[in-house]
């Protein structure tokens, strides 16, 4: 099968990434050995770190709904290096099944964890550090097929509050415009459709 060996589904929460791997590694199985592997912004150190935060008033807050914590300005600095460190083992698992795997599609990339980082710290001008920049990099390099669908549809699929997806929204529509190798409405196309599009786009990235 002509496709690309390698598939990173990026977008906001309740675009359809899960699902869509759900549809497609079960058919890539047919053609070869096919592994997934999923990624969030905090694992490891920073999502340990996080459940113990929330015990303490001070950090208490929705910056990030999933462990409800807000991380003091005077600490992001710290923060980012604790999250990028917890990615790292994470980076490497990727690049062990590449080897190991005839396909292997990935739950989120760089580019969702550049996302993870500004909206969960309110912080925009983390594309300006060193950081920002060299994972911005590596989101090109790794060209993620984009899946998108309006907020309202969003807003119904997911288990986040619509404020935090409307700021995820809000930064994967301009990041997508420059590092993604294409976008597929999840929110106007049933399952079968969007299986096509990701199937179409793998093929083109192999020519």
């Amino acid at each position: 099968m002509r496709i690309s060996r390698y598939a990173v589904l990026s977008g906001a929460d309740g675009s359809g990434k899960t699902t869509t791997i759900k549809t497609l590694a079960p058919y890539l199985s047919l053609y070869g050995f096919t592994c997934v592997h999923w990624f969030r912004g905090s694992h490891l150190f920073s999502s340990s770190l996080s459940r113990f935060l929330h015990g303490f008033s001070s950090f208490r807050g929705s910056c990030n709904p999933y462990y409800k914590i807000c991380v003091p300005r005077r600490l992001r600095s710290v923060w980012i290096f604790l999250e990028f460190a917890s990615l790292l083992p994470h980076v490497l698992a990727r690049l062990i099944l590449r080897r190991l795997c005839r396909f292997l599609l990935c739950d989120r990339g760089f580019l969702d964890f550049i996302v993870w980082i500004i909206v969960t710290l309110g912080y925009p001008a983390f594309l300006d550090t060193i950081y920002g920049r060299f994972l911005l990099r590596l989101a090109s390099r790794e060209g993620p097929i984009y899946l998108y669908a309006d907020l309202e549809v969003l807003a119904r699929r997911a288990d986040v509050p619509c404020s935090f997806i409307a700021k995820e929204l809000a930064v994967y529509s301009i990041l997508a415009k420059y590092i993604t190798r294409c976008r597929i409405n999840t929110g106007i196309q049933g399952p079968r459709e969007v299986l096509k599009g990701v199937l179409k786009c793998l093929e083109a990235a192999n020519r």
